[in-house]
């Protein structure tokens, strides 16, 4: 992963937007991150970390941690970043918060989103698979990428098993661990087998004789069941025919009885179908008349109801306004003056406020007394304060004109330390491969001890004796099988009685019982002889495992052989290099007594050198604290000058607008007085203007109220009058109507109508009678003449009736014995399918469950596991040492002893070794950043990148400067690896030995800010 741009906003100390673009600073190949403590360094890891993967090493998800994360002086937290992957595509990751309005303490999360760069824009993809894009999890990134702080040491300071497991974890050497899926496919093949032996026993005594039984009896049946089948059919035949003749005899004795009992029901229907006649007249006719007239009459009644209410509501409304107009004339005699009383308030508020402005003047004028005696003081000690700066800056000149050149010095330094290094190096690697060279003869000789001279011959060999025994175990179970059949047999043969049947023939008769002599003693000693065949194999087994182990072991340290004695053929040709490359004039070649003399100098100078520039930055600040001051104090007494002089304009443009009331006097007045007179006046004219509102608002109110209710009236006695007119027409109407239809009142018309005959019900009714009458009279007649020829026997219907029952029983009880004869066929025949079957999987689980157990012999424990990680450990701990030796001056080394822990080899004390802990604060730092940056290549090259990213965040505290020197070294050799290393520092002297940084300021107003070194 490479960073491009970062940008955040309400995190932590970073109150407004700040964006770090680390291009350049990828370019420069070592960049620094400087700062105070406490200024938001760590926060930008931090950012990175929570931006891509949600998470950070400070808080977790209990701890409230949207709210803890926001800056509690902003309501909006965002963290965008851009970065690059291993296979250098680009992306972006944007995640924001935001504040709860309402509640403080509630931060709501936003939707975390992610981009990627194509075709010239940013297009946003549906998930978040960082882990997939990145090629690492939160916590192998925390340990390759980016360290928190706190954690640089965590690596090293893991106890064996601790750091075994994390070497599994992200080196994927799980994945030489094989004793749980053994374990676990040989007690699912187990389950397989005891289920498939269950399985077998319900087919015991399925046989293909038994099969072919039921198939003779089955077409026995099926030709009883055609037989039957047949008789019933024509037997069926003649019962329909008799069926049918007796139906139209009882069809015509039900008909006439209906016809009887209608035809005295039709004089009855004639009368219901006169009323319904007259019904529907009478209806049409008076109906919807009878309804408008009674409809008008209400409304009538309505009207007048209305009209006696509005000529109440008028009469007093025209009483209220005649009592306001009155009230209005004695209030507008007191209006008429307002205006005067208004302008006298206008005066007063004047000089009240003149009174107020004078006595704000003397207080100002004091103010601007004090004031300039301060700014002259503050002054003077500032032209003190630039006469020191002045001082220093010339003390620092004259000491960097005679200081020697640091690049000059460091070069000095590194070819020493390049040429020891590569010296120790070269001795180590010539021990180490005697070392080895000894490790492999070892191994040889173990070998041989084990009849082992070439691995072809010894694999020939192995698999000649894995065959010869499986031939014998085969002969051996076939032979066992064969007796354990004669031994269930004869254990039938005795178990059988004179008429039961036999388990295996089912016969009732046994005329020749089978005798057999006892063979348990012969299947004991074949199994006896199969344990040890077990044994024997699991030996060879076991030896296999140890040969395979030690052809490994010495394969690998041929190959480690090999790559030793190229390192040496390296170290030797880079001491040539710097023996040749290198010019001297400073010093004596080789003279390192020299060096350190120039180096002790180099020091002193640089100590004044802070010193001096110490104490400038702090001249500095104060010089500028009291700048500030000075221009802080001269604006106030701008601001307080021109406040007086609008005071005093303010004073003149009130007292030219006084014209009724005694200026002079009333100034002599206390302001509460004036106060008082000013509240006073203010009531009166409030009150006066009020009332005169209020009436006069009434009044306009009450003109259209009084107008309307007047309109409203005459409107309502003219719609009674023609309401009336309505009524007489309508009543006229029904007169009419009466003397047409021979009616003497409405009342008979009324009766007629609450019949309330539902007409088309009742006339349906009537029709449904009439025609269900013609068709029986037709049904009857037809009938009458169909039977006149024939006679019906009900004996004989009886007779046929039970011989056809009883054929359709048969036939039914035939058909289910049928079905359930091919049934039992059809479910023997798969059962005998399922045996085949299962017999055939049972044989390859039966082998199969023999290959897994072999294997299980092979895995068990983590024994392969650890030795992998071991060597991988090996590689680690060689990898760190090249820069560590070089950091301790070859002084010290790392090592791994027998439990997989960590040790240094000390050699000012004769190479003895110790325990990691024992080592200072700087030296941890050393070996941890060794470990951290050999861990971080090796993770790295899993993801086949071409360029490697490292973010270390930890102090340099600890380390003297021929120690800061080291390092500083080791970081700028990486660029030359093509990898880019940034650090997070507060050690100045590191700032300014890196050509790119960035530095963090935090203001106590505007919080943390990146400002560009």
């Amino acid at each position: 992963m490479i960073p491009i741009r970062l940008a955040l906003e309400g995190f932590y100390s970073y109150q407004e937007k700040q964006i770090i673009d680390f291009s350049q600073l990828i370019q420069a190949g070592l960049f620094g991150i400087f700062g105070k403590v406490g200024s938001g360094k760590s926060s930008i890891l931090e950012a990175i970390s929570f931006g891509l993967y949600g998470e950070i090493e400070r808080l977790n998800a209990r701890d409230n941690r949207a709210y803890n994360m926001m800056n509690l002086k902003s309501n909006r937290m965002s963290i965008d970043f851009e970065f690059f992957n291993f296979k250098e595509e680009k992306y972006r990751i944007y995640r924001e918060f935001r504040r709860n309005s309402k509640r403080f303490d509630d931060v709501k999360r936003g939707d975390a989103v992610l981009y990627q760069w194509k075709e010239e824009q940013w297009v946003p993809l549906p998930e978040l698979n960082i882990e997939e894009i990145i090629g690492l999890s939160y916590e192998n990134f925390k340990r390759t990428i980016i360290i928190p702080q706190g954690k640089f040491k965590e690596f090293i300071e893991l106890g064996g098993k601790d750091r075994t497991k994390m070497m599994q974890e992200i080196f994927g050497l799980d994945r030489f661990d094989l004793t749980g899926k053994t374990k676990s496919l040989y007690s699912v093949t187990r389950q397989r087998y005891d289920h498939l032996q269950g399985q077998l026993q319900r087919f015991t005594l399925l046989t293909v004789e038994q099969i072919e039984e039921k198939k003779t009896q089955h077409k026995i049946q099926e030709d009883q069941l055609t037989q039957l089948t047949a008789t019933f059919k024509k037997e069926q035949e003649h019962f329909q025919q008799l069926k049918a003749v007796k139906s139209d005899f009882e069809t015509l004795e039900t008909s006439k009885r209906e016809l009887e009992a209608l035809e005295v029901q039709e004089v009855q229907i004639q009368e219901q179908q006169k009323e319904l006649e007259q019904y529907e007249q009478v209806d049409k006719a008076f109906r919807t008349v009878l309804r408008e007239q009674q409809q008008n009459k209400a409304k009538l009644v309505e009207k007048q109801a209305v009209l006696a209410k509005q000529i109440k509501d008028f009469q007093q409304k025209k009483v209220q306004y005649t009592q306001l107009s009155e009230a209005l004339v004695a209030v507008e005699k007191q209006y008429a003056t307002i205006e005067q009383e208004k302008v006298i308030l206008r005066e007063l508020q004047f000089i009240q406020s003149i009174k107020l402005t004078e006595e704000s003047q003397k207080a100002l004028g004091e103010r601007l007394r004090k004031g300039n005696e301060v700014v002259v003081q503050t002054k003077k000690e500032l032209q003190e304060v630039q006469q020191t700066i002045a001082t220093i800056e010339q003390q620092i000149q004259d000491l960097k004109v005679n200081r020697m050149d640091a690049m000059r010095l460091m070069a000095l330094d590194k070819w020493f330390t390049d040429w020891e290094y590569v010296q120790q190096n070269k001795k180590e690697l010539q021990n180490k491969l005697i070392q080895v060279q000894g490790e492999i003869q070892q191994m040889n000789n173990t070998l041989e001890k084990l009849d082992f001279v070439t691995e072809e011959a010894w694999r020939v060999n192995l698999s000649k004796q894995r065959e010869l025994s499986q031939g014998i175990q085969l002969l051996l179970t076939q032979e066992l099988e064969q007796l354990r059949v004669s031994q269930q047999l004869a254990h039938y043969a005795t178990a059988l009685e004179e008429g039961e049947a036999c388990p295996l023939c089912g016969a009732l008769e046994h005329p020749t019982i089978l005798t057999n002599e006892d063979v348990s003693s012969l299947i004991a000693e074949l199994e006896r002889k199969q344990e040890k065949l077990r044994q024997e194999e699991q030996e060879l087994n076991q030896k296999e495992r140890e040969v395979q182990a030690l052809v490994d072991k010495r394969h690998l340290l041929m190959v480690h052989e090999q790559e030793i004695n190229q390192q040496i053929a390296t170290k030797h040709h880079q001491l040539q290099q710097l023996d040749t490359s290198f010019i001297w004039t400073e010093i004596e070649k080789g003279n390192k007594v020299q060096l350190l003399q120039v180096k002790q100098e180099a020091i002193r100078v640089n100590e004044r050198l802070e010193q001096l520039e110490d104490q400038q930055q702090q001249q500095i600040k104060k010089a500028e604290s009291i700048r500030a001051n000075v221009d802080l104090y001269t604006t106030k007494l701008a601001s307080i000058e021109l406040e007086q002089v609008r005071m005093e304009a303010d004073i003149e443009a009130h007292a030219k607008q006084i014209q009724l009331l005694n200026l002079n006097e009333i100034l002599r007045q206390d302001k509460e007085t004036i106060a008082q007179e000013i509240r006073v006046k203010e009531e009166m004219i409030a009150h006066v203007v009020t009332n005169y509102q209020a009436l006069t608002q009434q009044q306009q109110q009450l003109v259209p109220i009084v107008a309307s209710l007047e309109t409203e009236q005459k409107n309502s006695q003219q719609a009674i009058e023609e309401q009336t007119k309505t009524l007489e027409a309508i009543e006229s109407h029904i007169h009419q109507l009466l003397e047409t239809f021979h009616l003497e009142q409405v009342t008979v018309v009324q009766h007629i109508l609450d019949k309330n005959i539902d007409v088309q019900a009742r006339r349906a009714a009537i029709q449904a009678f009439i025609l269900k009458l013609e068709v029986l009279r037709n049904q009857v007649e037809h009938l009458a003449a169909k039977l006149k020829s024939l006679s019906f026997d009900p004996v004989r219907f009886q007779t046929q009736t039970t011989v056809v029952a009883t054929l359709e029983q048969q036939v039914k009880e035939h058909t289910t014995l049928v079905v359930k004869l091919g049934g039992e066929i059809e479910r023997m025949e798969q059962e005998y399918k399922e045996k085949e079957a299962l017999l055939h999987e049972f044989d390859q689980v039966d082998k199969r469950l023999k290959n897994i157990n072999i294997l299980d012999n092979m895995f068990k424990g983590a024994g392969f596991v650890n030795y992998v990680s071991s060597i991988y450990l090996s590689n680690l701990c060689d990898s760190a040492n090249q820069r560590f030796h070089r950091l301790t001056n070859n002084q010290l080394s790392l090592q791994l002893n027998e439990s997989n822990e960590f040790e240094i080899i000390d050699y000012l004390n004769n190479g003895k070794a110790r325990s990691v802990k024992t080592l200072s604060g700087g030296q941890s730092f050393q070996v941890s950043l060794s470990l951290a940056l050999a861990l971080a290549e090796s993770v790295q090259s899993l993801s086949k990148s071409n360029k490697n990213f490292f973010f270390i965040d930890e102090g340099f505290g600890t380390q003297d400067t021929e120690s800061v020197n080291l390092v500083f070294e080791t970081l700028n050799s990486l660029h030359k690896e093509n990898r880019i290393v940034g650090i997070i520092s507060h050690v100045d002297e590191l700032q300014e030995r890196i050509p790119m940084s960035l530095s963090i300021v935090k203001d106590e107003e505007k919080g943390s800010r990146v400002v560009s070194s």
